[in-house]
């Protein structure tokens, strides 16, 4: 595995030298702020995602809360009914489910999904999830 550089300021680690990011720490709670469900839903995808795919590393920055691999490989945002996820994978999705796509390149799309009810983290979300979690693992 390729040695990470490591921010000197903030310690946030990242595949590129130099990295540019933020380096203010926004407090995670601040994200759930009058918004108890969507915390309950981000606690059980975070579970799922420690449980069936690997170790986590969460980053709440001002923008989002990073979920981390060994690289940044998707995100999470809180609404009042639950939350907006994002991941990275290297072939299209065909799915209903899918709120917005990028293609960011030949081999890269991003994916958004809300999710308002923790049944719909389901084995199609998990299996995106999973492939994103170790498409850096593939480089």
């Amino acid at each position: 595995m390729k040695k990470l550089w490591k921010c000197p300021r903030c310690k946030r680690e990242f595949a590129k030298e130099n990295q540019t990011h933020s380096c203010r720490v926004y407090p995670l709670e601040e994200h759930f702020k009058n918004k108890d469900y969507a915390k309950s839903v981000f606690e059980y995808l975070k579970g799922k995602i420690e449980k069936e795919v690997g170790k986590l590393k969460i980053e709440s920055l001002p923008c989002c809360i990073h979920l981390v691999s060994n690289y940044t490989f998707g995100a999470v945002w809180a609404m009042k009914d639950g939350i907006r996820i994002d991941f990275r994978v290297d072939h299209e999705i065909k799915t209903k489910k899918i709120y917005k796509m990028v293609r960011m390149s030949a081999n890269r799309f991003l994916y958004y999904f809300d999710i308002k009810d923790k049944s719909e983290i389901d084995t199609e979300i998990m299996n995106g999830i999973r492939e994103a979690y170790s498409l850096n693992l593939k480089n």
